[in-house]
This record gives C-alpha cells, sequence and structure tokens, in this order.
C-alpha cells in the first residue's frame, strides 16, 4: 500500500509542477492518465493548502476578489494540448 501511496504522491508533485509552469493542457492530461486520479487530486490539494497557508493573507484575498471580478479564463480550443512540461 505504501509503494501505491509514493506514487500518487509522487504524480502530485508532477502535477503541481507542470500548473506551476502553466502547462494547464498537459497538467490536466496527468490527471486523467494518473493511476488513481481522485487521491492524486487529494494530495494536489493537501500541497496547495500547505502552500498557501504561508502566503500573505491581503495578498490572498486580493486574488479572490481578482479572480471572483474576471471569471473563468477561457478554455483551449478543441485539440489544443498546450506547450509539454519541461
Amino acid at each position: 500500500m505504501q509503494e501505491r501511496s509514493e506514487g500518487t504522491w509522487l504524480e502530485a508533485i508532477a502535477l503541481f509542477e507542470t500548473v506551476r509552469k502553466g502547462h494547464q493542457a498537459a497538467s490536466a492530461q496527468l490527471l486523467s492518465t494518473a493511476t488513481e486520479p481522485d487521491i492524486v487530486m487529494l494530495h494536489l490539494l493537501r500541497m496547495l493548502g500547505v502552500y498557501l497557508r504561508g502566503e500573505d493573507k491581503d495578498k490572498l484575498e486580493r486574488f479572490v476578489a481578482a479572480a471572483r471580478r474576471a471569471g473563468p479564463p477561457p478554455l483551449p480550443g478543441p485539440g489544443a494540448r498546450g506547450p509539454l512540461p519541461d
């Protein structure tokens, strides 16, 4: 069981890295091909929670307010994969 848990944790780290680099299409592909996507997503959310706790509260509040005003960015067109991760 530990080996499987380690694998999903490493997949979550890879997912975090591709999102950080701005490769959303590659990130979506990684998640869709993950061994256990729900566990990988849970690990990713845990990582984000730890990361965000270290950020300035005012900065995060401004970011959330801006995201609410702006709405979601447009999705890539059909067949668009975006740049692959480094």
